[in-house]
């Protein structure tokens, strides 16, 4: 048998596609509130009225990006009376690359080398007359959130939306720009088990060929994506494994396959989440003294050229926690009162 002979037969995956983190489903469970608080926003504009402005917030991987673009999606098939514009801000962090963004989105060519605010006037005149709906993701990443006070100048009556897995972020912008956009505040909290359950079955209905896995590892794999917080580890676990099963031509998921796939879990988690040198350098700390004190931590830190203060390295700490790669744990007061161990969490 050749190296790229295969068994159809063995094929497991039926639609990878539906297993993906950017997939947005036709129906999209237990965010119905939320889904409809973000099309009352948007509503108004149907009517030639104003919108209304939005700060979504809540931890990765609950639902918020997929809910806005459940939204956006019907926005465009429905009418064309409001314009739909999305940017995710990670890696278009200055308003020259935001405003790009937005230009491409509508079709807008531009001499590469012009300035954000030849850009924005290009956005300006595209729009005359019409009403878009802005979603501005990952917002804390930005360098500036000055646009912002250009975006709700120019356009009044449109709507924006920020999202974000921080909800500080909210009280930091100047305070001339949150004056303006008037946020209304939707928080998205995490899923429970039985949700995280439902969600990954209907996945694997979807995805996966009938009976490709058993109940009792779907289950397993919930339980999993529920310690961790983040519906995307189920997707991966439910991927990975499947295509460990099908390289081996196997026709069911077995528990040898989910435990390999989930060896690898922690880094995709840190390659998805794109941590900053900072974040990176305290996990891979905490790995190579896992369960050291954070005091003890700190000092390895600094000896290995980190430049944060201890308060704000004990923030970090605790960010790294809500993403699910830590584990804090108080420990007991000795001599010098309370201190907390922190361990990689790999549960």
């Amino acid at each position: 048998m050749g190296i790229f002979d295969i068994d159809k037969t063995a094929n497991i995956i039926k639609n990878e596609e539906i297993l993906s983190y950017d997939y947005v489903p036709k129906v999209l469970p237990y965010r119905e509130n939320q889904i409809q608080e973000i099309a009352n926003s948007i509503k108004p504009m149907l009517y030639e009225r104003s919108g209304r402005n939005l700060f979504i917030y809540g931890a990765p991987g609950i639902g918020k990006t997929a809910s806005i673009k459940w939204v956006l999606r019907e926005l465009s098939e429905n009418t064309d009376e409001v314009i739909p514009i999305y940017v995710n801000c990670w890696n278009l962090k200055t308003k020259y690359f935001i405003f790009s963004e937005m230009a491409n989105q509508l079709k807008i060519s531009f001499t590469a080398g012009k300035s954000a605010e030849h850009i924005l006037q290009q956005i300006i005149y595209k729009l005359k007359n019409k009403r878009a709906v802005f979603v501005f993701d990952e917002i804390d990443k930005i360098d500036d959130s000055d646009f912002l006070y250009q975006i709700v100048s120019t356009f009044p009556t449109s709507s924006i939306h920020l999202i974000s897995n921080n909800f500080e972020y909210v009280t930091k912008i100047d305070s001339r720009i949150r004056s303006r956009l008037m946020l209304k505040h939707i928080e998205f909290k995490p899923y429970s088990l039985n949700e995280i359950y439902g969600i990954l079955k209907e996945r694997v209905r979807l995805a996966l060929r009938k009976d490709a896995i058993d109940t009792s590892l779907l289950k397993q794999i919930a339980n999993i994506t529920y310690n961790k917080g983040d519906v995307r580890v189920g997707l991966y676990l439910i991927r990975e494994s499947a295509k460990l099963a099908e390289q081996e031509g196997k026709r069911k998921v077995s528990k040898e396959h989910i435990k390999k796939a989930m060896e690898n879990v922690l880094d995709k988690t840190l390659e998805e989440e794109k941590l900053n040198k900072d974040e990176m350098l305290i996990v891979e700390i905490v790995k190579e003294h896992d369960g050291e004190v954070s005091g003890k931590l700190y000092e390895i830190y600094k000896k290995k050229g980190g430049e944060l203060s201890y308060k704000s390295f004990k923030r970090y700490t605790k960010n790294l926690e809500k993403l699910g790669l830590l584990r804090l744990e108080l420990t007991a007061g000795g001599f010098k009162g309370k201190s907390t161990r922190i361990y990689l969490n790999t549960h």
